[in-house]
């Protein structure tokens, strides 16, 4: 493997720090090199022939939302790119963390034709923590259009408290149905179009959605979520996840995990 990979640092100004903060969403332009990029497809291109470790369809059958979990235990590029620490820099400078801890990362992959949206939901829902305050950085691996599933944001909706998980599968109530008349007013999608490359950070309170991939092309995006400092584990007070059977604290202990490898 090529020892440059994922190297370096990226410079996160104070006003992407504000817009962050602001808005529960930021991005962030040319962060991978083209020689980074490449070398995820790659190893992406390996995970998705293998099909080792954790995968599911989020849509219930078909890989219209197809999710592979833990990518870096099995690739060496995927390790490197997961653990770097230019993405763990630009969580710190979000967070304003002195620390920060890897909770997992994941392939999102829509491909053409049998595609399915993914719903408006939040994170912090299907997560085991009690506080808000983790957040992922969505990198795209393919440019990304609207058409094709570019992320899109409810910017300031991070502050509207933790709501319900939303089913994938589209048989509960839609999240809009559960927002305030004053928040339904404040529902103003902001779509995020990328450049391989690209990638958007975003809060585990954010509103975010994707369309179907109604294009000809596979949409390739792998997502890495970080832990800052003050997050506890909130135990049986929340939903089940995959990997809760790794997690080694006890409920209101910070987060931790046999898998959630300390970054910074």
């Amino acid at each position: 493997m090529d020892t440059t990979l994922f190297q370096g640092t990226y410079d996160v100004p104070d006003d992407k720090v504000t817009f962050f903060q602001d808005n529960g969403y930021v991005r962030f332009d040319e962060v991978l090199s083209t020689d980074e990029v490449e070398a995820m497809r790659a190893a992406l291109e390996r995970a998705l022939n293998e099909r080792k470790g954790y995968s599911r369809d989020l849509a219930g059958g078909g890989d219209k939302i197809l999710q592979m979990l833990n990518l870096w235990e099995q690739d060496d590029v995927f390790k490197d790119y997961s653990t770097s620490p230019r993405l763990a820099h630009i969580a710190k400078r979000l967070t304003g963390s002195d620390t920060v801890h890897l909770f997992h990362d994941q392939a999102l992959v829509k491909k053409p034709g049998p595609s399915a949206a993914s719903p408006w939901h939040q994170d912090q829902p299907y997560w085991p923590s009690k506080e808000s305050g983790m957040l992922s950085c969505w990198m795209a691996l393919d440019d990304v259009t609207v058409d094709r599933g570019a992320m899109q944001f409810i910017p300031g909706s991070h502050k509207w408290g933790e709501f319900e998980p939303i089913s994938f599968e589209g048989d509960g109530p839609a999240l809009k149905d559960l927002v305030s008349e004053e928040q339904e007013a404040l529902w103003k999608p902001v779509p995020v179009e990328l450049k391989a490359g690209d990638c958007t950070w975003h809060h585990g309170l954010t509103f975010h959605y994707t369309r179907p991939n109604t294009t000809d092309h596979t949409r390739r995006a792998i997502v890495t979520i970080y832990i800052p400092e003050g997050i506890t584990y909130a135990a049986e007070d929340k939903m089940d996840h995959p990997l809760s059977d790794t997690i080694t604290s006890q409920k209101g202990e910070p987060l931790r995990g046999t898998k959630f490898l300390q970054l910074a």
